[in-house]
């Protein structure tokens, strides 16, 4: 899958907040067979896009196995931003979220 077309799946997702719905509503466009072209997989794959798009940064925190202070260290982020965004007392911009998520291998 390029660039662009990760894009638009990822903005997609963000955009709606059922899982069913977003896949749903993407029947099945020519650019399918770009993924894979297994039908089971392309579900597959947007239902992963679509989880860790509405996943919190807390939840993406957990899902790497590293704590707070570690996850710091790893990207070089500041403590205290780690502890606001996790605590939700600030939001993690999404373009930030993505990168952790794809740096952590939750998306491949």
């Amino acid at each position: 899958m390029n660039d662009k077309l990760f894009a638009k799946l990822w903005q997609d997702a963000l955009a709606q907040p059922d899982k069913d719905i977003y896949i749903a509503e993407y029947g099945y466009p020519d650019w399918f067979d770009d993924i894979n072209p297994d039908v089971q997989k392309v579900t597959e794959t947007l239902a992963t896009i679509h989880t860790v798009a509405h996943m919190s940064f807390k939840d993406i925190i957990s899902a790497s196995k590293l704590t707070q202070v570690q996850f710091s260290d790893k990207f070089c982020i500041p403590k205290r931003t780690i502890e606001n965004w996790s605590s939700g007392s600030r939001k993690c911009p999404d373009h930030n979220r993505l990168m952790f998520a794809r740096l952590l291998g939750l998306i491949k």
